[in-house]
């Protein structure tokens, strides 16, 4: 393609005419991933500012020229004020802007933005669409699955995934938006159909600083530049902030929600089933994802699907068939007892979750959890605070420590708890997995909360094999053999 192409509308500070007339077989913004005659996106980062690596790129001649926010000596180079964002913009135009050939879901928030994407997917695949779902829990390119690094790709991927589904005939796309990828302008130039919020509670203030930033980086993404409709939870306080502030076409949802609401629900070990108002009328969502929280998630993805013009039978019929989701509450039993698997990794979620099994259970709870290291410290001793409170037993444990020293993570967890002869320490996660399960009588629940869906343990620099799921699966057959 093309670099003139590329380029369009990118507000280009500097450049030779005959440099944007060459064509160039690809574009890059990362060393490890140019190929031969690639232009070269170059800006500083969080970390890193590539503008170091564009001298020696271009030495070896695997870039034909550079794209950035200054010049480096002796390599052609385009001038533009913000690399970050130019880039995201030249990933548009260069897979031939596949956003605007598709139906564009936004989903945003602290908790849930997993749940409401997967529902969504439902919801467009049973009213006959095919639909392009990224997230937390991989990318679904109408029927082909990746997996991703990040809950928001790069701005590369996330453009590539969109063009293969709209070549696939998917005509609907589900997006987690993570306020990483706000702040890094990685969906910069995309302005989505409709835009979700679910919620805002503490999390990631280890790159956001305070909740006032976090909660700007969010509501970004319901100005009119980057969203035509707006599908809020207004029973959050943050929510009700963003629909009174929001510049497009506003929906609330929730149990005052003026366009979708709650008049009664019950949820069971079973599911959920809830009564819901819609343009005056009242209509059964059915469920069997239980909780109150995805009672939340069920209406954000049942407004979003109607605002954008899907029919009440279509969204009660995903909403119905969508029965499980990797690492969301996901359900083992045997023996007499349950074993759940979440990703619960802020103190919201896990009171959410917690509160949830309390009222389904027969029995005693048993919690599992720790917390991610080089991420957000604050919610450490809120998290110890809140599974103690809500558990019969708590054992504290690693997740993935990173660089930390995870006895360091531990205590600082252990710092919001008190000593109790129900409260336990075991480092390694395996033994902790395999303890809760052998500590359980019939009747009780675990739960292993933090990881959910990750196949993976990171120590140091290092990603070990490691799935909640599959220990879960291990201690289980241990304890009661084929009748898992």
């Amino acid at each position: 393609m093309q670099i003139s192409e590329i380029l369009t509308g990118i507000n280009v500070i500097e450049a030779e005419p005959s440099l944007v007339e060459l064509n160039v077989p690809d574009i890059a913004y990362d060393s490890k991933f140019v190929t031969a005659g690639a232009l070269f996106f170059a800006y500083k980062g969080t970390n890193f500012d590539s503008h170091s690596a564009v001298a020696e790129l271009y030495a070896k001649k695997l870039i034909s020229c550079a794209v950035s926010e200054h010049k480096t000596d002796g390599v052609p180079c385009i001038v533009v004020e913000n690399g970050r964002r130019a880039f995201a913009t030249a990933c548009a135009n260069f897979f031939g802007n596949p956003h605007k050939k598709m139906t564009t879901v936004g989903v945003t928030g602290t908790n849930g933005k997993t749940t409401v994407t997967w529902l969504l997917e439902r919801i467009f695949n049973g009213a006959g669409f095919k639909t392009v779902r990224i997230g937390t829990t991989g990318a679904n390119v109408a029927g082909k699955i990746y997996d991703l690094d990040n809950t928001t790709p790069s701005p590369y991927l996330f453009h590539k995934m969109l063009a293969e589904g709209v070549k696939a005939g998917a005509t609907f796309a589900v997006s987690e938006i993570s306020s990483h990828a706000l702040v890094q302008d990685r969906i910069a130039g995309v302005v989505f159909d409709a835009a979700v919020f679910t919620n805002l509670t503490g999390d990631h203030l280890d790159y956001h600083k305070d909740m006032d930033a976090y909660y700007k980086a969010k509501k970004s993404l319901f100005e009119s530049s980057r969203s035509r409709l707006q599908i809020v939870n207004t029973d959050n306080a943050y929510g009700v902030n963003i629909y009174d502030e929001s510049g497009g076409d506003r929906f609330s949802y929730g149990r005052e929600g003026k366009f979708l609401r709650v008049s009664d629900y019950s949820v069971n070990a079973g599911g959920t089933v809830a009564s819901v108002v819609y343009n005056g009328e009242e209509y059964k969502l059915t469920s069997p994802l239980a909780g109150e929280f995805n009672l939340e998630n069920i209406l954000a993805a049942a407004s979003a699907a109607l605002a954008l013009g899907i029919k009440m039978d279509a969204v009660q019929k995903g909403v119905k068939e969508l029965d499980n989701i990797p690492g969301r509450l996901e359900k083992y039993s045997g023996d007499g007892i349950l074993v759940f698997v979440d990703y619960a990794h802020t103190d919201d979620a896990l009171r959410n979750v917690l509160q949830t099994l309390k009222k389904i259970i027969e029995g005693r709870l048993i919690t599992v959890f720790g917390a991610g290291g080089d991420r957000d410290k604050s919610k450490r001793p809120r998290m110890g605070r809140t599974a103690q409170e809500l558990s019969d037993f708590v054992i504290v444990t690693s997740d993935n420590p990173r660089t930390e020293d995870p006895e360091r993570i531990i205590k600082d967890i252990l710092a919001g708890m008190t000593a109790d002869e129900k409260l336990f320490v075991e480092i390694n996660r395996e033994k902790a997995i395999a303890s809760a399960i052998r500590l359980a009588n019939k009747g009780d629940a675990v739960l292993i909360a933090g990881k959910g869906h990750e196949n993976y343990q990171i120590i140091g620099k290092t990603s070990h094999p490691f799935s909640d799921s599959n220990f879960v699966r291990l201690y289980l057959k241990e304890r009661c053999g084929d009748r898992v």
